[in-house]
Parts: C-alpha cells; sequence; structure tokens
C-alpha cells in the first residue's frame, strides 16, 4: 500500500505527464500540417522512408522520426503527384506499353533512356497508379490489361514506329548479351494501347513497320506535287483532240453525205 504522504506527491506528477502528453501530440499535429502545406505550396520534394522523412539534398543527419499519420499524408501526396504525371504523358502519347524490367540494372536502364527518340519516353510506376491514369483519359482505359509485374512504361509521341524500333533493338541487346551470360536478364512487353486498343506484344512489334511522320509528310508533298503536272497534261490534250476533230469534220466538208459518227466513229462493242 502507497503512504498517504506520496500519493499526494504523485496524483501532480500523473497530471503533469499527461499534459505534457497532449502538448506533444498538438505539436505532432501541427508539424504534420506544416509539412503537407509547405509540400503543397512550395513543391518541396520529400523522400518517405520507414519511420523517417528527409528533405532531397539533406544529409542523414538531418532525418527526423514522423508518425505514421505524417507518412501516410504524405504518401498519398506523392501518390496523386505521380498520378497527375502519367496522365500527362498519356495524353501527350500515341502508343503507351508496359515493358517488364526486372532484373535490368539501373545502368542499362540509363543507357536505354539515351537511346531513345524525341518523343519518346520511360518511366517507372505501380501499376495501380497508371491503371488510375489511364482510366482518367479518353482511350487509355485498356491499359489495365498490361498493369500485371513490374513495369517501365513507354510513352511514345507521333513517330510510333521510331519507338517501336527502339525498344526491339533493346530487347534484341539484351538477347544478345543472355546467350553468352544465361543469367542476364531479357526485357518482355505486358501489353500496350493504341487508338483505344489494347495490344499485346506481337501487336505492338508489328507497329515497327508503320511509317514516320517524316516519311508520311513526304508522301503527301509527292502527292500534292503530281496534281498539277497530272492537271496541265489533261488540259494540254484537251485541245489536241478537239483539233483533231475539226480538222476532220473540215476534211469531210466536201462530203455532204458523211455525218459526224463517220468522222469518229464508235468504238467496237
Amino acid at each position: 500500500r502507497v503512504p498517504a504522504h506520496r500519493v499526494a506527491v504523485l496524483k501532480p506528477m500523473a497530471s503533469t505527464h499527461r499534459a505534457f502528453v497532449a502538448i506533444s501530440g498538438l505539436l505532432g499535429v501541427l508539424s504534420a500540417f506544416a509539412l503537407i502545406s509547405l509540400i503543397s505550396e512550395d513543391g518541396l520534394g520529400l523522400a518517405v522512408s520507414r519511420g523517417s522523412v528527409t528533405t532531397r539534398g539533406t544529409s542523414r543527419m538531418g532525418q527526423t522520426r514522423a508518425s505514421p499519420w505524417v507518412s501516410n499524408a504524405l504518401s498519398r501526396t506523392r501518390k496523386e503527384e505521380t498520378v497527375a504525371i502519367l496522365k500527362e504523358n498519356i495524353e501527350q502519347s500515341n502508343l503507351v506499353f508496359g515493358m517488364k524490367f526486372n532484373g535490368l540494372s539501373v545502368k542499362q536502364m540509363e543507357g536505354l533512356r539515351k537511346k531513345l527518340p524525341e518523343d519518346a519516353k520511360i518511366r517507372v510506376a505501380m501499376n495501380t497508379l497508371m491503371k488510375r491514369a489511364g482510366e482518367e483519359v479518353d482511350g487509355f482505359g485498356p491499359i489495365e490489361g498490361a498493369c500485371t509485374g513490374d513495369n517501365a512504361w513507354w510513352f511514345v509521341g507521333e513517330n510510333v514506329a521510331s519507338g517501336v524500333k527502339a525498344y526491339i533493338a533493346f530487347e534484341d541487346e539484351c538477347k544478345k548479351a543472355a546467350k553468352a551470360d544465361p543469367n542476364s536478364p531479357v526485357p518482355e512487353l505486358s501489353g500496350g494501347v493504341m487508338d483505344g486498343t489494347f495490344l499485346d506484344a506481337d501487336k505492338i512489334k508489328a507497329l515497327k513497320s508503320l511509317p514516320t511522320r517524316s516519311e508520311v509528310i513526304a508522301q503527301i508533298a509527292g502527292c500534292i506535287q503530281a496534281v498539277p503536272t497530272k492537271l496541265a497534261r489533261s488540259i494540254k490534250q484537251v485541245p489536241q483532240k478537239m483539233a483533231v476533230g475539226v480538222s476532220k469534220l473540215a476534211d469531210g466538208d466536201d462530203n455532204k453525205d458523211l455525218i459526224v459518227g463517220d468522222v469518229f466513229p464508235k468504238a467496237e462493242a
């Protein structure tokens, strides 16, 4: 049994402890709101790790412990930002497809990015976020069919064939490396979407035969240039035919029994 004089001392201490805990909790909530406000207003990039929040560019000495509530809030913010970026990439693309990159090194991925055509991009993103972004862009909902495994997403603009050829060249390069080293990974296509239609690996690779934008422009220009020449040729032939007809009529004028049908006989049936 605790003596009465000690009870009298412990009661104020317990009250003080509860007050300290309440104040600490309030400060934690206010700090969380301050962090989120900082992210949304200033666009400060934050990397979230287990139990810690670090700003990009700061040392590990600057890490501070964060509550699960703060980590979850930051995680939601980052996901919304990623979906917005994916949506923008999709809107600028004619073809979007996924590439399974399991086992590929950072060096290989960086080398691939350097070889991409000007209007092609690669971004690694979670399947759930890619699915959400696809649902928000008209015609790209079927991308859900490619959302399996770990994907690096390709976003190809107007030059579809160039983007597909870049992937095929990378796959061939990895296959050659796999012949020398059986443990070397080879990427695979998980599927893609173009013109609102889901495409499997074979259909995506078949797009390499599509003409590029420059080739289409050259073909159109060639057709336009050919039109005036053909038109001038046709116009030139009209007076010639008329002159021949008039001449034949004049030659037959001495024979009053001739009619136009005799000068210009009908073609044999």
